[in-house]
């Protein structure tokens, strides 16, 4: 296993249900996409996700899909049968911990400049 950080959206919305032993289990997908100079074309890679008990019901509670979050947890590989027969492979990751991301599209000058709503007193 390898511990992981991935920023990314969520993908298919998430969706709880409980397991044999009783508990909390929230799955869901997220796409992290990877925009490197000298690429051509961004580069998507999907992951299945699953959450347990409190992290599971918070992220169900919380978040939706498409929604820009940063998770940490533990990344795996995954090996199934496709429909057509073939081997085909999945990332999974177990989310420890998720959060909403800020990202901002001004430069630090357009911050600046509209730092202060309209007609402000001071």
């Amino acid at each position: 296993m390898i511990q992981a950080t991935v920023i990314g959206n969520i993908g298919r919305s998430p969706e709880i249900r409980d397991t044999k032993t009783g508990k909390k289990m929230c799955k869901f997908s997220l796409a992290s996409t990877n925009r490197s100079k000298g690429q051509e074309e961004p580069q998507t890679t999907w992951l299945e996700c699953m959450a347990f008990d409190d992290t599971a019901e918070a992220i169900v509670g919380n978040l939706d899909k498409g929604m820009r979050v940063m998770a940490s947890g533990s990344l795996w590989e995954e090996t199934y049968k496709k429909r057509d027969g073939t081997e085909g492979r999945s990332l999974v990751f177990m989310v420890n911990d998720i959060g909403l991301t800020v990202r901002s599209r001004r430069t630090p000058s357009q911050r600046n400049s509209n730092s202060e709503p309209s007609g402000a007193p001071w």
